[in-house]
């Protein structure tokens, strides 16, 4: 069975070692070959060439797996076929070629054990639920929510996972698919088990040729009280941090809106006095209205459509030069806004400074600063993230 890794899937090291050599380093490897080419007879320049290119793959590989954490290590570990791991291990030096075993050995799991990892990451077990909590898994799977139906027109399902009490579940539909719980891992990672917690079910999914959803939450039930959250599992080979970015932005929907404290669905729109998104009014003290009240004066509001979807034409036209909006998206609608800069928030993105004081309000809710100083602790703060921006 080929080792699973329980981190988020990455581009593969060898891919990225081809192309992520700077000038600087083939020309300091050519300046150290150049003695030794001279007292042999002198090889053909084709010759020459690919031992450069060699040398410089193999330092490149060895400075990357430095440059990793064990966390994005396993990440592009989970990518490489058998082959090309064996072939890396060729290439590294011993320090590299040890830790790599390391990294292995502390996520690799036999035939007969179940694919685990450490703390708010693993994946449960059936005996590990305590009687509430085997409750909650019951209502799931009586409800038949575990179905591929509801995230087809993304691309072709992999595996769907129950999540209970912020825990992901074995497989209800589909596979073990790494990737999938790789990335849910690495947002367990940095987010508390009570933002996770009303995540009812996680999906993966690997997008089509005309697709352009790297992620998506939706409701799985009338009183909106289960969430659903689905990625393109590919997209984390593409673009890790890209994919990091819009789990958070996703997650935001799912703790905005939470029926009992956050939006209640059974108020209609002309009896709400807050502001109604389209599927419900939001509360009194609840995030999302409390960021309008600050941040979104009425006449931006009047630009909002009835059903609160995304109004990109009105987006652009508020998007201005120094404006505090993430990018065009983010100024389209209040809740696509506190998302985007949620985002921004968690891995310190930079971004414009007019955002400054929408940054510094998630600094009052205890529950936000916590993901923020996960993120930091992780390292997550020195990746590279970018937005459109104003």
């Amino acid at each position: 069975m080929r080792r699973v890794i329980l981190v988020m899937a990455a581009v593969t090291l060898i891919a990225s070692s081809c192309s992520a050599g700077s000038d600087d380093a083939v020309s300091e490897t050519a300046s150290d070959a150049a003695p030794e080419a001279v007292s042999e007879a002198a090889p053909d320049d084709t010759e020459i060439n690919e031992e450069l290119v060699e040398t410089t793959e193999v330092a490149n590989s060895n400075q990357q797996v430095t440059d990793l954490d064990d966390a994005e290590l396993a990440m592009f570990l989970a990518a490489l076929s058998d082959d090309e791991l064996d072939d890396l291990l060729l290439e590294l030096d011993d320090d590299s070629y040890n830790r790599i075993l390391d990294v292995l050995e502390a996520t690799e799991v036999t035939d007969d054990e179940p694919p685990v990892t450490d703390g708010d990451s693993a994946v449960a077990g059936p005996d590990e639920l305590d009687e509430d909590e085997q409750a909650i898994l019951d209502e799931l799977q009586e409800n038949g929510f575990c179905d591929p139906a509801d995230i087809e027109d993304g691309g072709v399902v992999t595996a769907m996972h129950f999540v209970v009490k912020g825990q992901l579940q074995p497989p209800c539909s589909g596979e073990v698919d790494p990737r999938l719980e790789a990335a849910w891992t690495a947002m367990a990672d940095v987010t508390p088990a009570a933002l996770l917690s009303d995540i009812s079910l996680f999906a993966g999914f690997e997008g089509c040729d005309t697709c352009d959803t790297l992620a998506f939450v939706t409701t799985l039930d009338d009183d909106a009280e289960f969430f659903l959250m689905a990625i393109d599992v590919e997209a984390g080979v593409d673009d890790l941090n890209e994919l990091a970015l819009t789990m958070q932005h996703e997650l935001t929907h799912v703790f905005t809106q939470v029926p009992a404290t956050q939006l209640d669905i059974s108020i209609p729109a002309e009896e709400c006095t807050t502001y109604y998104n389209g599927t419900g009014c939001f509360r009194e003290g609840a995030y999302t209205w409390a960021w309008i009240q600050r941040f979104w004066d009425a006449e931006a509001l009047a630009t909002i459509p009835a059903d609160g979807d995304v109004n990109e034409e009105a987006g652009e036209a508020r998007c201005v030069a120094d404006a505090p909006y993430t990018g065009p998206y983010g100024a389209s609608n209040p809740e696509e806004d506190i998302a985007e800069v949620f985002a921004a928030y968690v891995f310190d993105v930079e971004v414009s400074a007019a955002l400054d004081e929408k940054l510094a309000f998630f600094d009052q809710f205890p529950e936000f600063r916590e993901v923020r100083e996960r993120a930091e602790a992780l390292g997550r703060h020195e990746a590279a993230y970018s937005f459109d921006n104003c």
